[in-house]
């Protein structure tokens, strides 16, 4: 069953109900004896949003914790707001489905179903608390482990946190937990979880913030009516002002300025287009299905014109199907005139599924109307590199990309000083398949420079890469310099609160001059 998503200020968001939520967790929890890939599930609020994104539509505060969103296998709606912002779109979710009432359904589920649950994180002893209460309640519920350790995911301890993680990997994956609960809060639980990705054996993990201190009664939730009338954050503040008022009025007011251009732009194409259909103006309105077409070794789809709610509704699962038929696929918008947050959602979950099928999605016939829907709901940036004018210029970019790896580097000796250029995605999946001793073979006793110019991405655990290299190259009483960083390479560096461990320069011309300067 394909994925039923919108799209909220770039975040993919799953419609589902609560009760359909449990099913789909426990379905990946059986998918998993088949595929081996662990899944992410996300519960999503405004404080998570605004901690992911910035005041600008073309900037991001987080690029890591936005991919991270962007390729989780389920996220939910974990706040009223995000579900009023949803009908402002005019695709309204179906309801809220919270962490903390997550976690409770889930206990209950898995106990009946001989699931068994793995506790992790939380301050103390709350998560070993929590498990006990929900054992308590529900007393077939298999407590698979409980742990509450301190991991790292920024400042100089990342360099090792790496290492540091194996152990604690090694004690849930043999626990042979079917579910994993993290409970880090946000950011650092997803960081955390898409760094050890690869090495984690539990079927389905989830981020639960601080929900083992509402199931201990440490945190107090809000009555039932306050929660269902989205009331819940005025609850909140009045338990403790001085840290929450802040953090809820000026989130809310951040989301409500991030939200309105997009809600503005739906308002205002979806009356033009109805406009242009009463008079007939707009070729292509009796056009209300999807084509697909086989050119060669790439498969082309024409959508139809509107591609909204109810037409993702029809004809998804068709086109979802009809694109898995190629290794290359090309989705040609050139006959839509209107988009709505449903119809993006369904491309996005289209790109998803491919790319995971390590197959490429393409877009062509993007006119400026439509590419400035996908920017005002902030998902441009996620096809831009991926957009062409015609199919022969897809055919062009498809022969080249089979060429090149998602990443890669050039090294290049001048003198006893090596200039590594890096190429393309540097995440936590790349990191596992680097032979990073192989570098610094390569680099020697001499000075080293890294040209960030065309690295495109870089998360947490890529920058590890830079720490193990800055600490070889200092034990030799050596310079490593760091060049051409892009604006969201920048920010993650800043993030992790590294920018000023390293000598960061704007070329290679730049840091050459820095490596003659004398120490």
């Amino acid at each position: 069953m394909t994925r039923d998503i919108i799209i909220l200020l770039g975040i993919p968001v799953d419609n589902l109900t609560m009760d359909e939520t449990v099913e789909h967790i426990f379905s990946m929890v059986g998918h998993y004896q088949i595929d081996r890939k662990p899944k992410q599930v996300v519960t999503v609020n405004v404080d998570f949003m605004v901690n992911t994104l910035s005041w600008r539509i073309s900037s991001v505060r987080h690029p890591e914790l936005l991919e991270i969103l962007r390729k989780a296998d389920l996220v939910t709606a974990d706040g009223m707001p995000v579900v009023w912002a949803s009908k402002l779109l005019g695709v309204p979710l179906k309801e809220r489905v919270t962490g903390a009432d997550l976690v409770l359904r889930l206990a209950e589920e898995a106990a009946g179903r001989s699931k068994s649950i793995f506790f992790l994180g939380g301050k103390g002893d709350v998560g070993e608390r929590a498990a006990a209460l929900l054992k308590q309640q529900y007393p077939e519920l298999i407590v698979a482990g409980a742990e509450a350790p301190f991991v790292h995911t920024d400042g100089k301890a990342l360099a090792n946190a790496d290492d540091e993680d194996v152990s604690i990997i090694n004690r849930i994956n043999r626990s042979g937990a079917d579910i994993l609960l993290i409970g880090f809060g946000n950011p650092k639980q997803e960081v955390w979880f898409e760094r050890n990705r690869h090495r984690l054996k539990i079927p389905v993990s989830i981020g639960i913030g601080g929900t083992y201190e509402f199931i201990t009664g440490s945190v107090a939730r809000a009555p039932v009516w306050m929660q269902k009338a989205g009331l819940e954050w005025i609850f909140r503040i009045i338990q403790d002002p001085g840290r929450l008022w802040r953090r809820y009025v000026i989130g809310f007011f951040k989301f409500g300025f991030m939200i309105l251009p997009a809600v503005l732009d739906h308002h205002y194409k979806k009356n033009l287009y109805k406009m242009k259909r009463k008079s007939k103006a707009s070729p292509g309105f009796e056009k209300n299905r999807y084509q697909g077409s086989a050119g060669g070794m790439i498969k082309v789809i024409t959508l139809p014109s509107p591609f909204d709610a109810a037409v993702v509704e029809d004809q998804k699962e068709s086109i979802v199907n009809d694109a898995g038929n190629s290794d290359n696929t090309v989705l040609d918008l050139s006959r839509v005139d209107f988009i709505d947050s449903s119809g993006i959602g369904l491309i996005v979950t289209l790109n998803r599924k491919l790319a995971t099928d390590d197959k490429k999605l393409f877009l062509t016939g993007i006119n400026k109307k439509i590419q400035r829907t996908f920017e005002m709901n902030r998902i441009y940036d996620l096809f831009k590199d991926h957009v062409y004018n015609n199919i022969d210029d897809v055919h062009s970019a498809v022969k080249e990309s089979e060429l090149l790896p998602p990443f890669y580097y050039i090294a290049a000796k001048k003198s006893s000083d090596t200039l590594f250029n890096l190429y393309g995605t540097l995440d936590a999946a790349q990191m596992a398949e680097l032979e990073i001793e192989e570098i610094l073979n390569q680099i020697g006793t001499g000075n080293c420079i890294f040209n960030l110019t065309d690295l495109t991405f870089v998360d947490s655990s890529g920058i590890m890469l830079f720490l193990k290299i800055q600490r070889q190259v200092a034990k030799l009483e050596k310079k490593f310099v760091v060049c051409g960083l892009n604006t969201n390479v920048s920010k993650m560096f800043q993030i992790t609160r590294l920018d000023r461990l390293f000598s960061i320069t704007v070329d290679t011309q730049a840091a050459e001059k820095l490596l003659k300067t004398p120490h």
